[in-house]
């Protein structure tokens, strides 16, 4: 049995899956569970969430009590002061829902939710390859681009709670351009994500007449594929998988140049790709503002598709201290005001 408040409970809640976990103070995960994002509407959804604490709060035979409160990291808009989710893009039908009074309200504890790549450096920085840095820049680079930034030791959360969508960057040198694609996703993240990689092999298929690639259809071939194609020597993959590392360095070299961080975290399925790390170090150094650049380390995630999880758990604890910090305050001044 835990002590009072010496756990917190986690969601790291995406398009595809939905992960909880029960996460001990000390950044262990004691229990977890996942399974496939149900989409069928808010409703049903956050019943899924509640159903799946519920269940690691029965595994776990734990009070009210003894739980410090839960978070949930969500790919969404949220409203500064109260965590209302305004719109989540790949949460079918999530506009204007009160998810933290929903979960709230069934198990009983507070809840905090948070944009999830402020989860996912949270983790970063709690637990795993940010951890001793102060200032750190985490890039999450898989089906999009996302990410979060944590500077002297504090979560940037920006005026409406989306500093670090750095899938937005452009990259291009036409401002007037219409590119629906990149204007509706982000122009980086249109480029160097894992739909845009896919997009990209397909365009050049005409021009690799004895592509492995060839004997698929173009609708099966997606990044982990011509990943696995170039490893094996794809002289189409490889092209794309170089092409790729560039358009990545650029991203990353932009980071560095703004923020100055001391180590940029590259996670997500694209971006823990091993070969890439090397070219975007090299892209960098040429890039990126040159003191920043030759100063800054670049690493892959440590806790891969855990960060969400350890970091939605950190919130509830800096998200406590923080609320503490606000009573005692309020406290104070009404003390004074007497």
């Amino acid at each position: 049995m835990s002590p009072a408040g010496n756990v917190a409970l986690a969601v790291d809640l995406g398009g595809t899956k939905v992960a909880a976990a029960v996460v001990s103070s000390q950044g262990e995960i004691l229990v977890r569970v996942q399974e496939p994002t149900n989409q069928e509407g808010p409703i049903p959804l956050i019943a899924q969430i509640t159903r799946l604490l519920q269940s690691l709060v029965a595994q776990r035979s734990l009070a009210a009590g003894e739980i410090q409160g839960v978070g949930i990291g969500i790919p969404a808009v949220l409203e500064p002061e109260t965590d209302f989710v305004i719109w989540g893009p790949n949460l079918h039908g999530w506009r204007n829902i009160d998810l933290r009074g929903a979960v709230q309200h069934v198990l009983g504890v507070p809840v905090y939710v948070e944009y999830d790549g402020h989860t996912a450096v949270l983790g970063e920085y709690w637990q795993g390859a940010g951890r001793g840095y102060d200032s750190i820049a985490m890039l999450i680079v898989g089906t999009g681009i996302g990410g979060g930034l944590v500077m002297d030791g504090r979560l940037v959360r920006g005026h409406d709670r989306l500093a670090g969508a750095a899938g937005w960057f452009a990259l291009t040198t036409q401002a007037d351009a219409s590119d629906p694609r990149g204007q509706s996703l982000g122009h980086w993240e249109s480029l160097a994500a894992g739909p845009g990689i896919a997009r990209r092999a397909v365009e050049l298929l005409p021009d690799y007449p004895y592509s492995s690639l060839k004997a698929l259809p173009a609708e099966q071939i997606t990044a982990r594929i011509i990943f696995e194609a170039a490893r094996q020597g794809d002289a189409l993959a490889q092209r794309v998988v170089h092409e790729t590392a560039q358009l990545l360095g650029l991203g990353v070299a932009n980071v560095v140049s703004l923020v100055n961080p001391q180590i940029v975290v590259l996670g997500g399925s694209i971006g823990c790709q091993p070969e890439l790390l090397s070219p975007v170090k090299e892209v960098v150094i040429r890039w990126a503002q040159p003191a920043s650049g030759s100063s800054v380390r670049i690493v892959n995630s440590q806790l891969g598709p855990d960060a969400g999880l350890f970091g939605a758990a950190y919130a509830v604890w800096i998200r406590t201290e923080s609320d503490q910090a606000s009573a005692t305050h309020d406290g104070n001044s009404k003390t004074e005001r007497r």
